[in-house]
């Protein structure tokens, strides 16, 4: 998730719902606060598609495990140039797979 400025709005003080419309055009997170307590976050919808992806991600243990191993194939080294896998696909193409 993206480093965002979180501006603070008290429920109580009746902030207008322009001024927490403006800061989250502006890409700042509003937190709301009633009686004291944090109650809710307004966040830009930029931000609350990167959630959602995230979430979808994280739900597929297959993809998490497939991430995973490719992590680990890149750290230790078993890559492939962009050359050898533009290679690799026109040999494919060419045996008509």
């Amino acid at each position: 998730m993206s480093e965002q400025p979180v501006t603070s709005v008290s429920a109580e003080e009746s902030p207008s719902w322009a001024e927490v419309v403006n800061h989250a055009e502006h890409g700042d997170t509003v937190a709301v606060i009633a009686h004291g307590q944090h109650v809710a976050d307004i966040v830009p919808s930029g931000e609350l598609d990167r959630l959602r992806e995230t979430i979808d991600v994280l739900s597929d243990t297959e993809l998490v495990r497939d991430l995973v191993e490719g992590l680990t194939d890149a750290h230790a080294g078993r890559v492939f140039s962009s050359g050898d896998i533009a290679a690799d696909l026109a040999a494919r193409r060419a045996a008509g797979e």
